[in-house]
């Protein structure tokens, strides 16, 4: 039976291996992601401006923009391959993200219909729920887990988003609309002088 781990000290370890890369980016830049309240309180992609600001949020979100109390860790003992370390320690973890919650604070709400799809869902409470043990330690194992978290919630959100047409794109649909027309006017001709020359014929 899995034992509860404080967040923060999960999180802590976690922190600590993100710290190089972070180094160098500035505080505005980080919170590019941040959902807004607009954002938020979407729950359908209608229009382009919808879609435009559902694909920079998209584009923007980092692992980091997951906050520490977005989920609840837990772990419990691996299981399986992996040798006596990993199989005595608890070094297995899951995390619980309540979809409820976060949309509240920071999921928009146009992604949750695409999660409920997700094989990680968990419909009571609507959460999802998702697990690692392949690492040896709990740290690593929370890293994987909120990867993976991470890439759901950007792959579901990416799936409903419709890119911009490009006006290369909007060019060539031009120019196949005018040719179609073209052709279509030839067809017309062409029948009609045969028309003509039937009546001829009589």
């Amino acid at each position: 039976m899995g034992t509860r781990i404080h967040t923060r000290t999960l999180s802590s370890h976690l922190l600590s291996s993100r710290t190089n890369w972070k180094r160098g980016i500035s505080t505005s830049i980080l919170r590019l992601a941040k959902a807004s309240p607009q954002l938020l309180s979407l729950s359908l992609l209608g229009k382009e401006t919808d879609h435009k600001l559902a694909r920079e949020w998209v584009d923007n979100f980092k692992i980091d923009d997951i906050p520490k109390d977005g989920y609840e860790a837990t772990r419990s003992r691996s299981s399986g391959p992996g040798g006596q370390h990993v199989n005595k320690t608890e070094s297995k973890v899951t995390i619980r993200c309540d979809l409820i919650k976060a949309n509240e604070n920071w999921l928009p709400s146009f992604v949750i219909p695409a999660l409920t799809k997700s094989p990680y869902y968990l419909s009571s409470p609507p959460s999802l729920l998702i697990s690692s043990q392949t690492s040896r330690t709990a740290s690593q194992n929370l890293n994987s887990a909120l990867t993976l978290l991470h890439r759901t919630i950007q792959d579901s959100a990416g799936n409903l988003i419709i890119n911009p047409t490009s006006s290369e794109q909007k060019s060539r649909v031009k120019g196949l609309i005018k040719r179609e027309n073209e052709k279509r006017l030839e067809m017309k001709k062409r029948q009609s002088a045969k028309k003509f020359s039937r009546r001829d014929i009589d």
